[in-house]
């Protein structure tokens, strides 16, 4: 494997990545981290033939996303991803993104597990085979923790095509759209968003049905989404109010 600690990649903002006021969505940069990760893993040899090789997966079990400054259709980003060795058996990946005049416009945190496929166990030191550059010491996080509140049922759904990727379940970054499409429009108008954070427990797969509820408490607005009553992903959106001065 190559000794690649941290992988680059700059990119420009397309059109369809953004909202109504052309501003890039929270889910697009969910996606261009996710993007940038896998680029980086497959560049150092920690691809499909490895997973298979020694039957393992990495699964996610939280994610964040910090906007700092809102970035609009047509900027040049660039995206630094950084992956650091476990803890506890949790797996810390971070990615900076960054303007045309390297000014932090967002921050994304996400934390992994890996998994023994045969056991379904678990792994707190990976195979021999894992020769992954790690870094060691994680120097920044996101406070990935949710508000749980009162919710109730507001949208019945289903995994469709477009929502699931190669492992036939929804797409994590795809939970960021659902939630933002159950926020009020009028409140949208006036808000943007400031933080989304994720918990993932269980995975809905393609074709699945599964239930949205909701909670909403003194700017947060909490989501739970739940298969035949079994809790499936935990979302909070936190947004700020739009300064027209």
């Amino acid at each position: 494997m190559k000794a690649i600690q941290t992988y680059e990649q700059s990119f420009s903002v397309q059109q369809s990545e953004c909202d109504f006021r052309n501003e890039m969505m929270a889910a697009a940069f969910l996606r261009r981290a996710q993007q940038a990760a896998i680029d980086h893993c497959n560049m150092v040899g920690l691809d499909e033939t490895l997973y298979q090789k020694t039957n393992t997966v990495f699964l996610m079990a939280k994610s964040g996303i910090q906007l700092r400054r809102p970035v609009l259709a047509g900027q040049t980003l660039t995206v630094k991803t950084i992956p650091f060795a476990a803890k506890r058996a949790v797996y810390n990946r971070l990615a900076f993104f960054y303007d045309e005049n390297k000014t932090e416009v967002a921050v994304y945190d996400s934390r992994w597990i890996l998994v023994d496929l045969l056991t379904k166990r678990i792994l707190r030191t990976p195979p021999q085979e894992f020769a992954f550059p790690f870094e060691k010491e994680v120097f920044y996080e996101l406070d990935l923790s949710v508000s749980k509140l009162d919710c109730k049922t507001v949208s019945d759904l289903k995994a469709g095509y477009s929502l699931c990727d190669c492992n036939h379940h929804i797409n994590n970054t795809k939970y960021a759209d659902i939630a933002t499409d159950l926020l009020d429009c009028d409140l949208m108008m006036t808000h943007r968003i400031e933080k989304m954070t994720f918990l993932y427990h269980n995975e809905i797969r393609f074709g699945e049905e599964f239930c949205a509820k909701q909670g909403n408490e003194q700017g947060k607005h909490y989501f739970l989404f739940e298969k035949n009553g079994k809790r499936c992903t935990e979302a909070e959106v936190v947004l700020t109010k739009i300064d027209n001065t």
